[in-house]
């Protein structure tokens, strides 16, 4: 199922991020049934996990369950870098200006600063997870 997929993916990404101290990720693996889901009025969010890279980078990756003609935030711009990796569903993803349907085992980038939203234009439940990294909140070493 694309949900193993992306968090093979996932699970890939933090191979390598083996380091010290409390707010650092240990490699580890994340089992969907395990997550905490976190319900809002249209979307369910599910926490995989939250801390720093080995090098130092802030990294914030979570799955949302989007209902049909739904968005969980009007558009906005910040800092962080955002990967959206789509696993079932449509969505319709403006970045910049410009807007693009994705659908299942299709991808995202919104780059620091670049206006983005994400909405379930369909008429069927969406879900996707999505990756933030924060090069700001890199922490020294």
């Amino acid at each position: 199922m694309k949900v193993n997929l992306v968090l093979g993916f996932v699970g890939l990404l933090l191979v390598s991020q083996a380091g010290s101290g409390p707010s650092t990720l240990k490699s580890a693996t994340y089992r969907f049934d395990d997550l905490v889901a976190q319900k809002e009025a249209n979307a369910t969010f599910r926490p995989v996990l939250d801390g720093l890279t080995h090098s130092g980078y802030h990294i914030d990756v979570h799955e949302v369950f989007l209902l049909p003609g739904s968005t969980p935030h009007h558009g906005h711009r910040h800092q962080q870098e955002v990967l959206f990796l789509v696993s079932e569903g449509e969505l319709q993803v403006s970045i910049a200006g410009k807007t693009a349907k994705l659908g299942p085992g299709s991808a995202a980038f919104v780059a620091s600063g670049d206006e983005h939203d994400i909405q379930n234009s369909s008429n069927r439940p969406a879900q996707y997870f999505e990756v933030i990294l924060d090069a700001g909140a890199k922490s020294p070493h």
